[in-house]
Formats: C-alpha cells, sequence, structure tokens
C-alpha cells in the first residue's frame, strides 16, 4: 500500500506547480513526433468499432463488449433482408442450413461514431489497412505491433467470408455488405452494447450485384492472402479462394454501383476503380493473366493525379499496385505497356509509365494544384474528413518512394512528414488530430461509445479515450471546433483511420529513430487476450507517466499533486508509476523529481537506475 503525506507540504506544491507551469518549453519523455507511437495508437479505434458476438475475444479495449449479437439471428425475409421472397425460396438451403428461418451477418465493424456497418467503407478500410501492412510489415515487426494489426485484419477478412453465401460449386450466391439503416441508426445515442434498434442486411445477389463492393471485399481478401500465405498458407489459401469466387460474381453478373442500403451516405459513384483494385491484387496473387486483363481492360489510367485513395476513389491503390507487377514481372520490356494499350484502346504511341500517375499526384498534392494549402501548410482537399484524404495521400507517396527511389525518401516522403507532423500538432492550434497521442489531442471525439454519454451535445468529458481515433481535421483556414456533435471536424470513421496505420508505418521506415517508441502496457485499460503485442495486461511501467499518454509533461505533475493531497485516490495507471524514487511512498520526494525531470534537471527517476 502506497502512502501519501501532506501537511506543510501544500505551500510547496503550489510553488512547485507555478514554477513548472511557467517555465515552458518543458520536454516530454518522448519524441513530440513519433511515428511509433502513432502507429501503435491509430490501430486501436479499430478495436473501439469491432461489432459483433466475438468483440470480447478480439478487442483490446476492456470497455467494447460483445454488441448487436441479434445480427446473429437476422429472421430471413424481404422485410429483414432486401432479398425477394422468390430469391429467398430459391437459395434458401445455401442463405438458411440449419432451417432455423435466420441468418448469421454478426461481425465486422461499426462504420464511424454510429453503428452501421456500410458497405464501401468497410471494404475499403480492411484493403487499405492490408495494403499499408503488405509495404511497411517489417515495420511493424520491429515496433512489435505485427500480432495486433493481424488481428484487426483477420477480424475484417473472416467477417467478409462469414458473410458470403457459395453453393455447393463454390459460386457465390449472396454476400452481405450492410448491417443496419443510417436513417434508423443516427437517431440514437448510446453504447452499442445497448442498442435494439431494427437492423436490416442488405445483400449483393445477381438480382442486385453491387459490383463495387463485391470487388472491394475480393480485393481486402487477396491482400489478405499475401499477407498470410508464408506463416498460415491455409488461411491464406481460403482468402484467396473466397476473392476469386467473389470477383467471379463480379465479373459475370451486370456491373453496376452500390446504391440499396447507404443512401446519402456513401454515393458510390463508379464501380471500375474497385474492379480494377481486385483484379490487381488478385493478378499479384495468382499471375493469372485473367485478372491483369481485366485491370487493363477497364483502368483509367489518367484518373489518380486528381483526387487521392478513399473508399470511393481507389485508382491511385491501384496505379499503385498495377505499378509494382510491371516492376516485378515486365521490369525490363513494353510488355504490359503494350497489353495494357491494345485492352483499355489507348492511342498504341502513348508512353505508359504506371508510376507517373503516382508521382503527378504528389506534385499536385504539393504545388496546391488538387488540395489546397492552408496558411500554416496542411493539405486540404474537402471539409468531409480532410484528415483522411491528407494520410491517404501520404500512403501513396511513401509507397513511391519505397518503389521508385531506391526506398530511399524523396521530396514526397519529407512532404509525407512534414503533413503527419501537422496532424501531430506542429499547427497554429498545438493540437494533435489523433485521440489519446498527447495531452493537447482532441478529446471531444463524435463517437457515441467513448463518449458514455446519451446525447452528441452532452459537454461532458468523455467516459472513455478513443485512442488513435483520426478526426475529421482542420479546414481550409488551419481551424478546428473540438466537440463531440460537431461531425465534420470531430467525425471519425474506419475509412479516416485506414490509410493513416500504413502511412505512420512508411514515416517511421524513413524517419524513425531512438527516440521514438512505442508505449508500454498500452492501453491503460486494455483487454489481456494472450498473444497481442498491442497491449497485455503485465504491467511495463513508464514512471511519472500517470494518465497513460505515453508522455511525462505537467499534467502529470498536477495528477501527482492532486493525488498527495488526496482531491483523487488513484491514476489510470499503476500507483508504481508515481514512485519515481522506488522507496514505496509516493510522496513530496516523488513531485520534486518529477519536477526536476521536466526542467531537464535530471534525466531519469533513480527507480529506472534501481532496477
Amino acid at each position: 500500500m502506497y502512502k501519501k503525506r501532506v501537511g506543510a507540504w501544500i505551500v510547496s506544491l503550489a510553488v512547485m506547480l507555478a514554477a513548472v507551469i511557467s517555465g515552458g518549453g518543458i520536454s516530454s519523455a518522448s519524441a513530440q513526433y513519433d511515428y511509433a507511437r502513432a502507429l501503435q495508437y491509430s490501430m486501436f479505434f479499430y478495436d473501439a468499432n469491432m461489432c459483433g458476438t466475438e468483440v470480447s475475444n478480439n478487442s483490446l479495449l476492456s470497455w467494447r463488449d460483445n454488441c448487436h449479437t441479434y445480427d446473429a439471428k437476422l429472421p430471413l425475409d424481404s422485410t429483414n433482408t432486401n432479398m425477394s421472397s422468390g430469391f429467398i425460396s430459391r437459395y434458401r438451403s445455401i442463405l438458411d442450413p440449419d432451417g432455423d428461418g435466420t441468418v448469421d451477418v454478426a461481425g465486422g465493424f461499426h462504420d464511424a461514431g454510429d453503428h452501421v456497418k456500410f458497405g464501401m467503407p468497410q471494404v475499403y478500410s480492411a484493403a487499405t489497412l492490408g495494403w499499408g501492412f503488405y509495404e511497411f510489415r517489417e515495420q511493424f515487426e520491429e515496433l512489435g505491433q505485427d500480432t495486433h494489426m493481424k488481428r484487426i485484419l483477420r477480424y475484417f477478412n473472416d467477417y467478409f467470408m462469414k458473410v458470403t453465401f457459395r453453393d455447393s460449386s463454390g459460386k457465390v450466391i449472396a454476400h452481405c455488405y450492410q448491417v443496419g439503416d443510417g436513417d434508423i441508426d443516427h437517431n440514437y445515442w448510446n453504447a452499442p452494447e445497448d442498442d435494439t434498434m431494427f437492423r436490416k442486411g442488405w445483400f449483393a445477389t445477381e438480382e442486385r450485384p453491387s459490383t463495387d463492393c463485391i470487388s472491394g471485399a475480393a480485393a481486402s481478401l487477396a491482400i489478405n492472402y499475401m499477407n498470410f500465405k508464408d506463416e498460415d498458407p491455409q488461411y491464406a489459401q481460403k482468402s484467396l479462394d473466397y476473392a476469386k469466387a467473389l470477383f467471379d460474381f463480379a465479373y459475370s453478373n451486370r456491373k453496376e454501383v452500390n446504391k440499396d442500403g447507404p443512401g446519402m451516405y456513401y454515393d458510390s459513384t463508379d464501380w471500375k476503380d474497385d474492379y480494377c483494385w481486385a483484379a490487381a491484387w488478385l493478378y499479384l496473387a495468382t499471375q493469372d493473366d485473367f485478372y491483369l486483363d481485366e485491370a487493363f481492360k477497364y483502368n483509367d489510367y489518367y484518373a489518380p493525379p486528381w483526387w487521392t485513395h478513399c473508399w470511393n476513389n481507389v485508382w491511385v491503390g491501384t496505379a499503385c499496385i498495377l505499378a509494382e507487377i510491371n516492376d516485378k514481372y515486365d521490369k525490363n520490356s513494353n510488355k504490359f505497356e503494350d497489353r495494357f494499350k491494345q485492352l483499355s484502346g489507348m492511342n498504341q504511341w502513348t508512353e505508359v509509365d504506371f508510376w507517373s500517375q503516382v508521382k503527378l499526384l504528389g506534385d499536385n498534392w504539393m504545388s496546391g494544384q488538387v488540395a489546397k494549402t492552408t496558411p500554416a501548410g496542411y493539405a486540404f482537399l474537402d471539409r468531409w474528413g480532410s484528415a483522411r484524404y491528407n494520410t491517404a495521400t501520404q500512403l501513396a507517396v511513401l509507397v513511391y518512394d519505397k518503389h521508385t527511389n531506391g526506398d530511399r525518401p524523396s521530396k514526397y516522403s519529407e512532404w509525407a512528414r512534414g503533413q503527419m507532423d501537422y496532424l501531430l500538432g506542429k499547427n497554429p492550434l498545438n493540437r494533435s488530430y489523433i485521440v489519446g497521442y498527447s495531452s493537447n489531442s482532441v478529446k471531444f471525439p463524435h463517437h457515441r461509445a467513448a463518449s458514455g454519454t446519451t446525447h452528441a451535445e452532452d459537454p461532458s468529458p468523455h467516459k472513455h479515450i478513443l485512442y488513435g481515433a483520426l478526426v475529421g481535421g482542420p479546414d481550409q483556414s488551419d481551424n478546428h471546433v473540438d466537440v463531440t456533435s460537431d461531425y465534420i471536424y470531430n467525425e471519425v470513421a474506419i475509412d479516416y483511420n485506414a490509410a493513416l496505420v500504413g502511412a505512420c508505418a512508411g514515416l517511421y521506415r524513413y524517419f524513425g529513430n531512438s527516440s521514438m517508441s512505442v508505449t508500454p502496457n498500452f492501453p491503460p485499460d486494455g483487454r489481456d487476450l494472450g498473444d497481442d503485442n498491442g497491449g497485455g495486461n503485465t504491467p511495463v511501467i513508464l514512471y511519472g507517466d500517470l494518465n497513460g499518454d505515453g508522455v511525462v509533461n505537467t499534467i502529470d505533475i498536477s495528477l501527482l499533486g492532486r493525488y498527495i493531497l488526496e482531491i483523487i485516490d488513484g491514476f489510470s495507471v499503476p500507483l508504481e508509476a508515481a514512485d519515481v524514487n522506488g522507496d514505496g511512498d509516493i510522496n513530496t520526494q516523488d513531485h520534486t523529481l518529477m519536477t526536476r525531470y521536466l526542467m531537464e534537471l535530471i534525466t531519469e527517476f533513480p527507480v529506472e537506475r534501481n532496477r
């Protein structure tokens, strides 16, 4: 039991706090722009947004539990699904093999702060997360974050396979791409574990093909094959088998965008980008010319530089993978380029360089021709999730440097570094747009589960820290409003974080140094699943860090003072973190040592020297 000694120390506490707070320029225990920590934290948003009957077995956040378990018993009829009665009757034995009149679509991820499982952002997020891991796997492994990432990728892709219904020959009959109705869901503000609302299931079938959604799922599963083929070949092969079956569905049925279900929330405008995205990855996985021909046939060569990689436009990612394919299988000839021109109908005299369009994307963003540059240097594309577009472009140019610049950073990676530093806090507001990353992070993301409140307008501090969530971000004037109810500035979503994860890994690859590190024993309120390197409950103490944000700063000094004065009775981390001299007591000596540490009069605590 740690003891507190108050006495005459009250006066000296006020003096010391004033000295520390007024000192200015106080350093923390870790780098301010730390891509290792940003990578680690960025994945935890997916733990917060898991859905279904297996959340408690997969989420590393102890405050999340199984939810929407009734999705596992979705009534199989034309009221609870978008499938016609005739279709259900024809394929009942495949959709409902146990004959209980229901279909199991539990699992997957909530879209944002709401609880709908929307199709397009879910397949995009899974594929983009997998892409980032595929490109920068070594950095995940070096930082001990690979197991956490693979758990998230499995949760996505296992769900896609679960909700794909196939006949005895392996042909896809139906695929559930959405559960929940945005118009209904958005009338509620509560934890997902408490939801009882009506949740309709939306299926792609021969009647409603949803080519883009189906193709996106195929892409994710093909990437999953690439990421697991060496360590778990049986699982990887299963992923590839489903990827091929889904692509065959997209190929064989009429082509149309996903309109049935998402409504105004995700208004898809094209299917060809998703189709080519899937075909490119399937060629990389199989070297089957059929897939490359399909990619070449529909590829929009000139599209990538004029927007960026996002849920409604994956031409940038497609260009990168086609370029990688060309480098790997046709580096010293023009066979693939000529084949592309022939299949796409491009003029035979046109010079084709698949990487050139990714380079032009970087040039357009850096020059302000596509994204406008704010007064503080931030590349701003659109007010709805400006940070997601920014980080997606970071990922693309980092991949470009990996493959075209001898795996060394060029001006494009340097640009990405500056943009990420802005998002981590190097901006006029000194605000980090990644929740929980530092003491100056946004505090009020638009997220029901984390808020712990019953309405978005409640100004109360959030019950839970939504670690790693990338909020919508600043506007074109570098302004931002940090309130829960603002679903533009402070929206969070699975597609917002998707490219952030890979971008952090890429930046660590090129700019990581010894000052950057992951936070041990993270998150403070984590769940131990026994095999995950993203958390765990074995105490690894960061001495002096009393709020568990990975840094030692004036907030921790204040918490220690409040503890000694018996205003609070503990911290969100073990009490041992406050005993910085290791004498078994928490008292004024510890406070003095922390003050000296923050003033850079000492560089480590006595307890660390004695361990």
